[in-house]
């Protein structure tokens, strides 16, 4: 009953809870001077194997994570392993029942014993600080003691339901929390289904085995609708990565936690401590770093209230399954279980098709949300028009078209959204000409660009109208701007327009120039423009269709394929309406990777063939 009364509050709140709701006991969360000054010590006093090994030793002994490099909290993400430096009731358990058995070995009165439990345990969260894991954390101890106190037997799953109760009735904010629910539901996974997984597995796996694999698989499955909400996509590693690390987690934990302690007597002690904490950390630092980098880390799920909601019925399925004693239940969760074959096969039917759209493809338009990424490709030659803002989606991109080696190289200009992925493009990639505008931009990302460049490039120039080349037997053209852009208002207005020529069509692209700059475009290279009219024109529609274009251009060049590179639900409006109409207006074709994902354009049966890799959505 505990258990449904704590369901029901929670749904209440979340539903009626506003998007900007805050936590009152964060916001309002003591701050112990002893107690930071112990923490302070500890931090400065780490030591380890490695930098990420000693910051990993302060996430799993008091849930800092500030000293862990960005590259390693990326791949513990991937692999599902971000809880390790989540502190959770195994850290209170570990301190509690470290105080309660000193206690008990000196002697002291079963008061004082369960009383300097409590306060270890309170002076273990001042320490911690107010992370959603261990208020549930802290809050469900508290209940159990007081039931082993009592000297009644308890039911987990009642001490965790109260401790829900109370927490959202302190502080409804925790209702939307993210870290509550993942710290709530991994703790009723292992309650409700880790032990009858070990009942049925430890046969076959033996005890310790069995017993890692079946809390790896209660947590991970009872969590997933949750962390669906922040990734639309499964772990495929999440369970072997949680197997390969478990045997040094609790270890590590407890040497941090004395070393936390010597912190107040001796900075040398702690020191020590914290070093042979990190060589356990440094294995997971190495299971991390490696099988984040293997195949298919994560499997592409359904976005959104339907992914989440037959990931549900999964979770339930599986819990009727294996825990209810009762046939007709058992077979409802069958059923449940059966249902999430429509999301699979779903996904495996888009990965299918993402993954043989673009045979034989000439010109390819990445997905790379809101940005730009153009592939062309003649013979054995390829060519790409900007980067994008993200290093994955370049980097997955060029990766599945197995491109290691970019003959010509195009920023058109400095734009986080056209260049800011360029470590994605390049690392472990090799350029042979770059071009660049040569618009004066004092931008951070010059620089940044400038250095992967003169590391991957073999020459970098710049782009001007008249300059001119070839990419396999087609050839390309610079319309604009000049060698030095002066006759530019801004950087999109110095944007690179080229002009690729192929046998059987033509291709123009027009990086982010607006209005004012198609209309000087069209004044400065009429001529040249007036002839891609002759065959089928593909155009990459500026500035991801914003409402800065000249329809004089537009009717200028009569596109058939126009090309929109925009990123889903941006913050721009793009594409806007008015650059739609006018393309529709012109009969041309409109593919958009915000609705077609990447688009692969080729000659077949002497007419342009477009297919589209698709959406992982409705």
């Amino acid at each position: 009953m505990i258990v449904l009364l704590a369901g029901a509050l929670w749904l209440f709140l979340w539903l009626n809870a506003t998007p900007e709701l805050e936590s009152n006991l964060k916001l309002n969360f003591p701050s112990v001077p002893a107690i930071e000054e112990l923490r302070a010590k500890f931090l400065f006093n780490l030591n380890g194997v490695t930098e990420d090994s000693s910051g990993l030793v302060a996430g799993l002994a008091i849930g800092d994570r500030g000293l862990i490099s960005e590259t390693l909290s990326e791949n513990m993400k991937e692999l599902s392993l971000t809880h390790l430096v989540a502190v959770s009731g195994a850290n209170l358990a570990i301190i509690a029942a470290v105080v309660f058995l000193t206690a008990s070995l000196l002697g002291a009165a079963r008061f004082w014993r369960f009383t300097l439990a409590y306060l270890s345990i309170a002076a273990y969260i001042l320490l911690v600080g107010p992370e959603s894991s261990v208020l549930r954390a802290g809050t469900m101890a508290a209940f159990v003691m007081a039931g082993w106190w009592l000297g009644r037997k308890v039911n987990p799953l009642v001490p965790l339901s109260w401790a829900v109760l109370f927490l959202l009735l302190v502080d409804p904010a925790l209702a939307i929390d993210i870290g509550f629910a993942l710290s709530v539901f991994a703790t009723m996974g292992l309650l409700v289904l880790a032990g009858n997984l070990h009942e049925r597995l430890e046969p076959k796996l033996g005890t310790w085995l069995s017993l890692g694999v079946s809390a790896s698989v209660a947590a991970q499955l009872y969590t997933l609708p949750v962390l669906l909400v922040l990734q639309p996509s499964i772990p495929v590693y999440s369970v072997l990565a949680n197997l390969a690390v478990e045997a040094v987690v609790a270890p590590v934990t407890i040497l941090g936690i004395l070393a936390v302690v010597a912190s107040a007597i001796s900075p040398p002690l702690t020191q020590l401590l914290t070093w042979l904490a990190s060589i356990g950390t440094w294995w997971i630092e190495t299971v991390a770093n490696n099988l984040s980098q293997m195949p298919l880390t994560r499997i592409p799920m359904l976005p959104g209230a339907i992914g989440i909601g037959f990931t549900v019925f999964l979770v339930v399925g599986v819990t009727l399954a294996l825990v209810s004693k009762r046939v007709n239940l058992k077979v409802i969760g069958a059923v449940c279980v059966a249902l999430f074959l429509v999301p699979v096969g779903w996904v495996a039917t888009d990965l299918t098709r993402q993954n043989n759209f673009h045979a034989g493809w000439q010109i390819l338009n990445c997905d790379v949300g809101q940005g730009d990424a153009l592939l062309i490709r003649s013979g054995d030659q390829v060519a790409l028009i900007d980067v994008g803002r993200e290093d994955e989606p370049i980097d997955h991109c060029l990766s599945s078209l197995s491109i290691n080696h970019i003959d010509l190289l195009v920023l058109t200009h400095f734009d986080a959204d056209h260049v800011g992925g360029i470590r994605g493009a390049l690392d472990g990639r090799s350029v042979g000409v770059a071009l660049i505008s040569g618009f004066r931009d004092d931008r951070p990302l010059v620089s940044v660009v400038s250095e992967v460049l003169a590391v991957s490039a073999e020459s970098v120039l710049i782009g001007y109208s008249g300059m001119n080349g070839y990419l396999g037997s087609a050839n390309w053209r610079v319309l604009s701007p000049t060698f030095e852009a002066n006759e530019a208002e801004d950087s999109n207005d110095a944007s690179l327009v080229l002009t690729f020529e192929f046998e059987q069509f033509n291709l123009l692209t027009l990086g982010d120039l607006g209005e004012k700059g198609q209309e000087r475009l069209m004044r400065n290279s009429y001529p040249w423009l007036a002839t891609l009219v002759q065959k089928p024109l593909i155009l990459k529609v500026a500035h991801h269709g914003s409402k800065d274009q000249s329809p004089k251009l537009h009717g200028l060049v009569e596109p058939d394929i126009a090309l929109v590179s925009v990123g889903a639900g941006n913050d721009y409006g793009h594409p806007t309406q008015s650059a739609l109409f006018m393309l529709q207006r012109l009969a041309a074709k409109i593919l958009r990777t915000d609705i077609h994902g990447a688009i692969s354009l080729r000659i077949e049966d002497d007419r342009l063939v477009a297919t589209t890799g698709g959406k992982l959505s409705l």
